[in-house]
């Protein structure tokens, strides 16, 4: 009954149930490097960026469709980059005590520079081996299995996000709350200064956790190669609206927030608009709007502390002592 009152509603679920997994890979990481770092992270766009073009660039010029190795050498070099950034850029500028928001635009600066050094990159592959990196049409790999529940058709894509995910929050979960080096994470994200008094090495987990952080984005986006039409050196820039609002929701913080914001997001941009589309007439093209009424209405009722919410919360302790 319900399929006939809202055309496509088992499409759309099963869309809601296939971003929400993405959204946890990309936002996961997220929360957990502000959370340790404190940096609002712009060039989290493009670790899946190029965790994609890893997959894209052993496809196209390899011939090479096997995920598992894509999502290994992804996580090792979107990683690196991660590290990279906090070495060379991050950490001077904190030291030099540089302000939250130079260290924000820091990153926007390196989102810029990335994106355009890959379009410089595919033009030199194009040149070599006459394909067209710049659109790359979706992968199929030959480790990644189908699968069929209650007679719904399961796509690679659908598997392996299924898989990751899963893999994501368990080992996520394993690491913070049942290892020295998950307390000792926690415990920087608290307090940093007390935590490098107590003997803990403050660069080396803060190093640890964006390798972490940028790893995970990089897997996130060899799994898009096998879902999106086309990826383009901006695949990572198209969803950065839906994973800092992912993010937001979970008040860049708490993993477990932001898990509920995964589903949330995924819900609203897909049973949502259809909904508004079949009683309203609400063109599909509306679904990034729905986002950012989602994002600005996070912003103003909880905003994340540090993220956008500084002036908010410096207005409510204010109000506080009065």
């Amino acid at each position: 009954m319900g399929g006939s009152l809202i055309p496509g509603i088992q499409q759309a679920i099963m869309n809601t149930l296939q971003y929400m997994l993405f959204y946890l890979i990309f936002s996961l990481p997220l929360t957990l490097s502000y959370r340790t770092t404190k940096v609002i992270n712009f060039a989290h766009a493009n670790f899946i960026t190029y965790g994609a073009y890893v997959a894209i660039f052993l496809h196209g010029i390899m011939g090479l469709n096997i995920m598992s190795v894509a999502a290994i050498l992804a996580f090792l070099i979107t990683g690196a980059i991660a590290v990279l950034n906090n070495v060379l850029v991050f950490t001077p500028l904190q030291k030099r005590g540089s302000s939250p928001a130079i260290i924000m635009i820091s990153s926007m600066g390196l989102w810029i520079a990335y994106k355009y050094l890959l379009y410089m990159t595919t033009d030199i592959a194009h040149y070599y081996t006459i394909k067209n990196f710049v659109s790359y049409g979706r992968i199929t790999y030959s480790d990644v299995p189908r699968g069929s529940v209650g007679g719904v058709e399961l796509s690679q894509a659908f598997v392996a996000s299924l898989i990751t995910a899963s893999l994501v929050v368990v080992l996520l979960y394993l690491l913070l709350e049942k290892t020295k080096i998950g307390r000792a994470m926690r415990a920087v994200a608290d307090n940093p200064s007390l935590a490098e008094i107590s003997g803990i090495p403050k660069s080396f987990v803060v190093n640890l956790t964006w390798f972490i952080c940028g790893g995970i984005a990089g897997i996130g986006g060899v799994i898009w190669t096998s879902f999106s039409g086309a990826i383009t050196p901006e695949a990572g820039d198209s969803m950065i609206l839906q994973v800092f609002t992912v993010g937001f929701i979970g008040g860049l913080v708490s993993l477990l927030r932001t898990g509920i914001g995964a589903v949330l997001i995924a819900a609203i941009e897909n049973v949502g608009i259809a909904i508004l589309n079949t009683y309203f007439g609400v063109p599909v093209s509306f679904r990034p709007f729905l986002t950012f009424v989602t994002l600005i209405t996070t912003l103003i009722v909880s905003p994340p502390l540090g993220a956008g919410g500084g002036l908010p919360y410096r207005f409510l302790k204010r109000g506080s002592r009065r």
